[in-house]
């Protein structure tokens, strides 16, 4: 899983995290020519990534603090990963439920101006304003400012509407939300249900770039970095010879674990990091589910946090929290307290009472957000900053901050950034480049059937497992199942798959040997929401591992054991 060796006589850049940001800056060097190591002391995605929200959007509140300049980038990058990678990104129709008209009017334009903190802002704003809710009118305010952001990406413009008795629209279609909302605002965002997915789809793609170019790339998750006087190492596992090497840069894009990341290099750098901890559900109850439709849900809760209900496949996802976090980002679980808020809010926004029993599985995360002396974490920005510094005579960058949705936009800053570093010129953009997988994509469903039922026929497969494998690959499902067309077709227990496509899996997608059935699970095939996960299932997955001798037979029991505690620790799933 890499290309030729480091010339002498090209740039080589190492990567730290294995991200979204770390992978869409490794596609970008190597696209223009400069080889690339990435490395991960964890899995690939394993952090932010995986336990964001899962939406790309423009950041509609963000305009509540004058974040004018992030929206704007972030539309611009939605309506641009809508056409670039359709086998991830999905439209979502929002809806943005309120029980007054003018309130909290004020305080929306005295925090888009920046004046909500001033001496003249807070004279302005009483304790009540600073209380009111956000009414209809702010809210309506700030939709035609998001449309006129985002003219011409094909979108549906925003909308409001007055309810009708009983929580119900006389001539629109929506969900079917609490009665005591009085008028709803709706608006267009979009949704990538599996980052993880993506971030392998982007280090793939690099991979082939590479080959093509006859540049060197590399990826190394689970892999242990040491520092040198002029050298850095890199080791996977216990017993495995170090590499060593001679970055002419280094890259920190690993996240919240930033400032852990440059600590390990010099105890004596300052601290830039103050995450907070995010927390989400997500449940199958079928009332809800019904009620939610194919719409999301954003709405103020009682202490005018903002939350989210939102389609998941499916299943539904509520979400999220904002908890001051101090610690190894790793170690971050929903705690009773946050979930027992998320349910709050779906009895808020729906008139629903879920329980506990209701809750399939959680996740939680760390955001890398920029420390700063903002007293209210929803204030604090969630734009992101370069810092340069130069640690051990090596060159570095780190990325404070980031967000989702504008992570290819991001990694062509850093790119721009280093190549000017390495006084270089960029050849190649990826502005308008389709992300591996988005090719020749379908326009509607009637195109997809037809695929599917094409390839059914020609790998002799079933249009269950194309479509489980469909969010995970797009188009490049052909290519996999063509591949491994000469191997026995045995599914795997609990799940539409085959064994010989999670062969391939394991065989192309960088598994690590710390735990490979995690990184299965949790992040390659994305079973760890499949509502049939079982130990069976875990039974056939480390069946195949075997196979591809990433697992010894008598590691198996102790494997399983490891996984089925993980997935009860850190995410509220209980296999039988």
């Amino acid at each position: 899983m890499s290309t030729e060796p480091h010339s002498s006589s090209t740039s080589q850049v190492l990567i730290l995290g294995g991200g979204i940001h770390g992978a869409a800056v490794a596609r970008e060097l190597v696209l223009n020519g400069i080889s690339v190591i990435l490395v991960d002391s964890g899995d690939l995605s394993a952090g932010a990534t995986s336990k964001s929200s899962r939406l790309i959007h423009g950041g509609l509140r963000y305009l509540e603090y004058g974040d004018v300049r992030l929206v704007r980038e972030s539309l611009l990058e939605r309506g641009r990963l809508l056409k670039l990678a359709p086998q991830f990104v999905q439209p979502l129709r929002l809806f943005v439920p309120t029980r007054q008209r003018w309130s909290g009017l004020l305080r929306s334009a005295l925090g888009f101006f920046k004046l909500a903190r001033t001496r003249i802002g807070r004279r302005l704003m009483g304790r009540s304003e600073r209380r009111a809710p956000r009414g209809f009118w702010p809210i309506r305010f700030g939709l035609w400012m998001y449309d006129l952001f985002s003219w011409g990406d094909g979108l549906p413009r925003s909308q409001g509407f007055k309810m009708a008795r009983g929580g119900k629209p006389s001539t629109h279609e929506y969900p079917a939300i609490a009665p005591h909302y009085r008028r709803i605002c709706a608006y267009s965002d979009a949704q990538m249900l599996y980052p993880e997915r993506c971030v392998i789809a982007l280090l793939r793609e690099a991979e082939q770039i590479a080959r093509e170019q006859q540049v060197s790339f590399h990826v190394q998750p689970h892999a242990a970095v040491r520092w040198q006087s002029d050298s850095i190492a890199i080791s996977q596992g216990e017993g495995t010879p170090a590499q060593i090497i001679r970055p002419d840069l280094v890259v920190n894009c690993s996240g919240a674990w930033g400032d852990l990341t440059l600590n390990a290099i010099d105890a004596a750098t300052i601290p830039l990091f103050a995450g907070t901890k995010g927390s989400h559900l997500v449940t199958r109850n079928p009332v809800l589910k019904n009620a939610l439709g194919r719409f999301g849900i954003y709405a103020e809760t009682g202490d005018r946090r903002l939350a989210f209900v939102l389609p998941f496949g499916d299943a539904v996802l509520v979400g999220t929290t904002d908890e001051e976090w101090i610690g190894d980002p790793a170690t971050a679980v929903a705690s009773d307290e946050e979930l027992s808020y998320l349910l709050t809010v779906v009895e808020g926004v729906f008139g629903l009472k879920l329980t506990r029993d209701d809750i399939e599985s959680h996740y939680s995360g760390v955001r890398p957000l920029p420390r700063t002396n903002d007293t209210s974490n929803a204030a604090i920005s969630r734009d992101h900053s370069l810092t340069e510094h130069r640690l051990h005579g090596v060159p570095m960058i780190t990325l404070v901050g980031g967000k989702l949705t504008t992570f290819r936009s991001v990694a062509q800053q850093i790119a721009d950034r280093i190549i000017r570093n390495l006084r270089r010129t960029r050849s190649q953009s990826t502005d308008h480049r389709v992300i591996i997988g988005g090719e020749n994509f379908p326009v509607d469903d009637e195109s997809r059937n037809t695929l599917w039922l094409q390839w059914t026929k020609e790998y002799t497969t079933s249009v269950e497992e194309i479509a489980e494998l469909w969010p995970l690959y797009g188009m490049q499902i052909s290519q996999i199942l063509r591949q491994v067309s000469n191997l026995p077709c045995i599914p795997v227990a609990g799940t539409n798959l085959s064994q010989r496509v999670v062969r391939w899996v394991i065989e192309n997608e960088w598994i690590g040997t710390t735990n490979p059935l995690d990184d299965l699970v949790e992040r390659r095939l994305m079973l760890i929401f499949a509502p049939n996960l079982s130990l069976a299932t875990l039974k056939d997955l480390a069946e195949v591992l075997v196979l591809c001798q990433r697992l010894t037979p008598d590691a198996v029991g102790t494997t399983i054991e490891a996984t089925r505690e993980r997935l009860r620790r850190h995410y509220g799933r209980n296999l039988v």
